[in-house]
C-alpha cells in the first residue's frame, strides 16, 4: 500500500494521543532526516481509527459575522459553501492550477473545556484520517506526509502539515493543511497545487490566515 507517513514532533504526538488518535507516530526533528513507514489497510483496521469518529459541534456555530474576503493571498473567491456546521470559502488562481478553501466550523459538544492545542491537535487528527482513508480506498492513490508540526501562531495553537497526493495519470499535487482556533470556531485553511512547493503552499496558508483575520471588521462572538 502506499500511503505513506512522515513523523510528528513528541509534543504533537502527546496532544493527539490524550484527543484519541490511534495513528502510529515516532520522531522528527530538524537535524535528523524524516523516515517513512508505510501503512497497509489491514493493520489501519486493527487499529480501529479506520472508522473513527468524525466531532461535529454541539449546535449551530455562529459564523455569519466573519467577512469573506474577495482576495485571499492572491487567489480569488470562486464560491462559498455554508452549512450548519460549517462555512467553506473557496479561493482559485487566474489559471485555477492553485486552490485553497478556508472552512469554518464551531466546536464539538465538550470541546469547549479542553485546552486550545489539545481540541486542534484533535481536529487535526481527523482531517489527516480523512485523507489517510481516501488514499487507502484505491491501491492506485499514494499519500505522503513530508512533515507535520504543533506550534504557537500569533498567540493560538496551530497544526500544520506538508503533503503530496498522487493520482494515476496525473501529476503529483503538493498540498498543505494548516488547523487553528480563533474566537473558539475552528479554522482550516487548505490549499493545492501542481507547481508550487508545499513549503510555499504553507507559508500561503499563513498569509491567507494572516489577511482573512485582518478582513475581519469586528471581532466575531
Amino acid at each position: 500500500m502506499n500511503v505513506k507517513f512522515c513523523y510528528l514532533l513528541p509534543a504533537f504526538i502527546w496532544a493527539i494521543s490524550l484527543a484519541g488518535c490511534a495513528s502510529k507516530t515516532a520522531l522528527e526533528t530538524s537535524s535528523a532526516p524524516l523516515h517513512v513507514q508505510k501503512l497497509d489497510k489491514s493493520a489501519l483496521k486493527a487499529t480501529g481509527s479506520e472508522n473513527q469518529a468524525r466531532a461535529l459541534p454541539a449546535h449551530k456555530a455562529q459564523l455569519a459575522f466573519y467577512q469573506a474576503p474577495k482576495t485571499l493571498a492572491g487567489l480569488q473567491l470562486d464560491g462559498e459553501i455554508s452549512s450548519e456546521y460549517a462555512r467553506t470559502l473557496r479561493y482559485r488562481g487566474p489559471n485555477s492550477k492553485e486552490q485553497l478553501t478556508l472552512t469554518l466550523s464551531g466546536l464539538p459538544i465538550g470541546w469547549d473545556s479542553m485546552p486550545a492545542h489539545r481540541a486542534v491537535a484533535g481536529y487535526y487528527s481527523e482531517l489527516r484520517q480523512r485523507r489517510v482513508n481516501k488514499a487507502l480506498s484505491n491501491s492506485a492513490y499514494a499519500l505522503s506526509i513530508i512533515s507535520e508540526q504543533l506550534v504557537d501562531l500569533e498567540g493560538n495553537p496551530s497544526a500544520q502539515s506538508q503533503m503530496r497526493w498522487i493520482e494515476p495519470n496525473r501529476p503529483i499535487q503538493n498540498q498543505a493543511l494548516l488547523v487553528t482556533l480563533i474566537n473558539n470556531h475552528f479554522v482550516r485553511i487548505s490549499n493545492a497545487s501542481y507547481q508550487q512547493k508545499t513549503r510555499w503552499l504553507l507559508q500561503q496558508a499563513k498569509r491567507a490566515l494572516a489577511e482573512f483575520k485582518a478582513a475581519q471588521a469586528v471581532t466575531a462572538p
